[in-house]
């Protein structure tokens, strides 16, 4: 028969044993909760990506890949300049093309024809 100091530690090990899957469970419950309110709509790709980016858990590289796929929703893309010559840059790049391969002219004048 075993002794009371092992009978003892057979409890407090089954003891701990037991709150870690306790505490496990409730994770997984709360992930489930999480996912099941995803699923219903509760939240959209936005507040998903943002609940990634901002769960210092996640390694970094999800919260920059989360962070980088969310900051086109969250800020306005800055209006870009356009400057306008009234030319276009195609037309001044195939301007240049054809000029290089334009023939080249040789202007030369044949000899005049002898009187005999």
């Amino acid at each position: 028969m075993a002794s009371k100091r092992e009978l003892e530690d057979i409890v407090q090990r089954q003891t701990a044993a037991l709150k870690s899957q306790m505490d496990r469970i409730a994770e997984l419950e709360a992930e489930l909760a999480r996912l099941n309110g995803v699923i219903s709509g509760d939240c959209d790709a936005l507040q998903t990506l943002q609940r990634i980016y901002t769960d210092p858990a996640n390694p970094v590289s999800v919260i920059m890949k989360a962070a980088g796929e969310a900051v086109a929703y969250e800020r306005a893309k800055p209006s870009s300049v356009a400057i306008n010559a009234g030319v276009s840059l195609y037309d001044v790049l195939e301007r240049k093309r054809l000029e290089r391969f334009q023939a080249k002219v040789i202007d030369a004048k044949p000899p005049a024809a002898s009187a005999n």
